[in-house]
């Protein structure tokens, strides 16, 4: 009975220590969590403004802060993993 063999395909090196340097992976997180939390306060206004306040916009408002909070938080847990 024969085993295979996995071939793993190699990184250029320059990839392999970017992915693999966390400050400036944290740096690249920090940034995008500013311009995510400006589009996200511009989002919410124009929810606020223009939704009129209504059920399904207080819904959404709930779960877009929500899920933003569960994936930065998981992002930033697993780049302190590295």
């Amino acid at each position: 009975m024969e085993t295979s063999q996995f071939i793993v395909p190699a990184f250029p090196s320059f990839l392999t220590s970017f992915l693999t340097n966390t400050p400036i992976l944290l740096i690249i997180l920090f940034l995008f969590f500013i311009i995510y939390t400006i589009v996200s306060i511009v989002l919410l206004y124009h929810w606020s403004e223009y939704g009129m306040r209504s059920g399904a916009i207080l819904l959404a408002e709930t779960v877009f802060i929500l899920v933003s909070i569960v994936l930065f938080t998981t992002s930033f847990l697993a780049l302190n993993y590295l």
